[in-house]
């Protein structure tokens, strides 16, 4: 089943400018160095920047975009007295049945996946955009040796192309434009929307349908505060934060 939209390879393309020693087989145009990439109006680059697989402007000052788990905000988020007062670690609740599997089918940069592991369910990571797949491969080879053992990251695809085990809960993260004034969430999140396209909403039913059809004991999704619930489905609760929340369907 196809249910994200992801920018065809041409667009990409147009987009994206792959400095040396990128992965294989990525999407984009190749370039000796970034100032080829703005010669070519190329708004992205994507490279090693401090041995770390990065995404970035090549014109701009901002940091370099990577996935760390080691340090800043997620570093101090992955701390055991953290994770368990995080509002999603509540949302998913206790594993039934001997059942601990997390599937995090819209893994992004991980960064949930990451705090759901630390929690103690064991995670599967399905990303189908090439460049963040890509991205966090290179962030789990970096990832302490305990984290990393608990996040297996799946062969970049749907989610729906995967055999999956029994699960405890699927986690959905629909991108959505954030209200967030902070730079750096702004940051991420544009570039991010030049390399992958928000879901309409016959995706947004579709992939929670597909959710649902998997029977876990439940289905959590982000949504901002002030949202309809995705594909106007109510959930059987919600777990409120200031300006994001989790449903729950179970």
């Amino acid at each position: 089943m196809r249910y994200w939209r992801g920018w065809p390879d041409s667009m990409l393309a147009t987009v994206l400018g792959l400095l040396p020693g990128c992965p294989d087989g990525l999407p984009g145009t190749p370039v000796e160095e970034a100032d080829r990439a703005v010669e070519l109006g190329l708004p992205l680059v994507l490279g090693w920047h401090e041995e770390r697989l990065s995404l970035w402007r090549p014109q701009g000052r901002e940091t370099p975009l990577s996935v760390s788990f080691n340090d800043g905000k997620q570093g101090y988020r992955l701390t055991a007295e953290r994770v368990r007062h995080e509002r999603l670690i509540k949302a998913l609740g206790k594993p039934r049945e001997e059942t601990f599997t997390v599937l995090d089918a819209t893994a992004g940069l991980g960064r949930d996946a990451a705090l759901i592991a630390m929690a103690g369910f064991p995670v599967l990571l399905a990303e189908r955009s090439p460049i963040l797949h890509a991205m966090l491969a290179d962030g789990l080879r970096r990832a302490p040796a305990e984290l990393a053992a608990a996040m297996q990251l799946l062969p970049c695809a749907d989610a729906g192309a995967h055999t999956l085990p029994p699960l405890h809960a699927v986690y959905l993260d629909p991108m959505f434009p954030s209200r967030d004034k902070s730079a750096a969430v702004k940051k991420d999140l544009q570039w991010l929307q030049q390399l992958a396209a928000y879901p309409d909403q016959n995706e947004e039913a579709a992939l929670l349908e597909w959710a649902l059809g998997l029977d876990p004991h439940r289905v959590v999704v982000k949504r901002p505060g002030k949202a309809e619930p995705l594909a106007k489905r109510s959930p059987h609760h919600q777990i409120a934060g200031k300006a994001i929340r989790f449903d729950v369907y179970e």
